[in-house]
């Protein structure tokens, strides 16, 4: 059975957006959730004269991280015959839980559906994730010249190739035409649906080792995948003769998990116990801010990552800068920002350099009645986008109330439930303030709170100029009366919550969760 390296890369993702944050995408659409049935027959293309549907395999193995059991996942392989012709479809499933800051646990469900022809060529490939109410699915069509990427019906992009290529580890073709030897390696590429593109992978063979499953030992093939979607993922899989996987410890950088094979019944057992995702993320203060929310300068001291990964981090706004590199650091230096009122522009603005910033998204949906209605009632007549704004963010944190255990939820969800965190909180924000034609996008990094830093998402908006406006948590200067955003933020990338959220998030934090350091060494406080 083809290994589901996709898989392992989306419920890595869907970790990465629900890390603890202090606080779709044209081709990703947002749905009820699915059985695996339903889906099927909700699909045309894997319905549309179908004769026979039989099941020839299934496995099961427990999910771990942290040594907890926070999960399973379920493989099976059926054989459809269409029109006469025969399909192969491989069906894998995850189910994860985890909590964060020790709130209740979140469910993390991801499906992915291949279907190919006799031969064993890629026919079709769709992936869905479910965090919170709904499902983000994506969808990519293989046809003679080209790779068709959808959302619904809605084509994204057409992608030609030349070169074979697969939706997985294809272990069996690999047993087939070269066996398994020890420092044997393999060369593929693998569809990436989250950047439209063919990846390139390599497959090596480690040798065979004893291996203790579930207390038996076994003498498998360890085996070795290592690729680059959006960030380096690594899968070590110890398999059989046959290519089927006993073991695998996937690495992204910043999470490990370990799946073993094992029976249904022992896989749906769930431990009590949970694992946090907080605690390896969070960053421990040399210094206690009694009133963090009153700190317009910082002056810090960053190491554990390269210079040249820092120096990726947004500095065009004023609100950072880099005070100087050194060999084992780098000294940057956080301000807030004050804007006023009279440097406002009007809004709705018509300029097409903010096209990108106004338009509704599968998680921002700007363009919804329910949310264009709030977004009037809450700027009334107001003109000046800088007021507007901020009523916008009054009316969010006063709305919202924060809640840990909600996963990565879309506009429409959180104005309905009005809970959740940062990433809700700023979800929300940038799809009100489109709604009434004021730009926004999300800023993504760390602030302080508690003694720690950890991770944050909050809003900007453009107004003359490209402001934060934290809306959980506001801040006063004392001699303005300006809302502002705390200097204690420091902004490692940005997303606009369109199809491009996965790339931009991961990105903009994957090489520093877990590495970086920090140290302040002077600060200015309003007082």
């Amino acid at each position: 059975m083809e290994k589901t390296l996709k898989l392992a890369l989306f419920l890595f993702l869907s970790l990465f957006l629900i890390l603890p944050f202090l606080g779709n995408d044209p081709r990703a659409e947002i749905h009820s959730v699915n059985s695996e049935e339903n889906l099927i027959k909700s699909d045309p293309f894997f319905v549309v004269g179908i004769e026979e549907q039989e099941k020839d395999s299934e496995s099961w193995m427990g999910i771990y991280m942290g040594g907890i059991k926070v999960g399973y996942s379920c493989s099976k392989e059926m054989f459809l015959s269409k029109n006469g012709k025969r399909f192969k479809k491989n069906t894998s499933e995850s189910w994860m839980k985890v909590s964060r800051l020790g709130g209740n646990p979140i469910e993390i469900r991801t499906m992915q559906e291949a279907l190919y022809d006799a031969k064993g060529k890629p026919w079709e490939i769709q992936v869905s994730t479910k965090m919170s109410e709904s499902e983000t699915v994506m969808k990519a069509e293989v046809r003679p010249d080209k790779i068709v990427f959808k959302s619904g019906e809605k084509i994204i992009k057409e992608l030609s190739y030349e070169e074979d290529f697969f939706f997985g580890i294809p272990v069996e073709k690999i047993i087939e035409e070269g066996g398994l030897s020890p420092g044997k390696g393999f060369d593929f590429k693998i569809l990436d649906l989250l950047s439209y593109s063919l990846v390139e992978c390599r497959f090596s063979v480690i040798g065979r080792e004893g291996v203790l499953i579930l207390g038996e030992k076994m003498n498998l093939w360890h085996v070795k995948t290592e690729t680059t979607f959006v960030i380096p993922i690594t899968i070590e899989e110890w398999i059989d003769e046959s290519g089927e996987s006993w073991k695998s410890i996937t690495e992204t950088g910043f999470l490990t998990s370990t799946s073993i094979r094992m029976s249904k019944e022992k896989a749906l057992e769930i431990s009590d116990e949970n694992f946090d995702i907080a605690f390896s993320s969070i960053i421990r203060s040399n210094m206690i801010f009694e009133n963090p929310q009153q700190v317009q300068r910082v002056a810090f001291k960053l190491s554990g990552i390269p210079p040249e990964t820092i120096e990726n981090f947004p500095f065009d706004d004023g609100s950072q800068e880099i005070l100087e590199v050194r060999d084992d650091s780098t000294l940057i230096q956080t301000s807030s920002v004050i804007f006023k009122e009279k440097d406002a522009v009007h809004f709705p603005t018509g300029d097409e350099k903010f096209r990108e910033f106004l338009r509704a998204t599968v998680f921002c949906q700007s363009d919804d009645p329910g949310i264009k209605e709030v977004a009037k009632e809450i700027v009334g007549n107001e003109q000046n986008s800088w007021r507007a704004a901020k009523k916008i963010a009054e009316w969010v944190s006063k709305e919202v109330t924060p809640n840990y255990d909600v996963g990565f939820a879309t506009a429409k969800e959180i104005l309905s439930n009005r809970e959740g965190d940062c990433s809700e909180h700023t979800v929300l924000m940038v799809a009100l303030c489109r709604a009434v034609g004021i730009p926004a996008r999300a800023a993504v990094g760390i602030m302080y709170g508690g003694g720690i830093f950890a991770y944050h998402m909050w809003p900007e908006v453009y107004v003359g100029h490209w402001i934060g406006l934290d809306a959980k948590w506001l801040a006063v200067d004392r001699k303005s009366g300006e809302y502002y955003t705390d200097a204690t933020h420091i902004k490692f990338g940005r997303s606009n919550l369109d199809e491009n959220i996965f790339k931009e998030m991961v990105k903009a934090v994957s090489e520093i969760i877990g590495k970086l350091r920090l140290e302040i060494i002077d600060y200015y406080q309003d007082k």
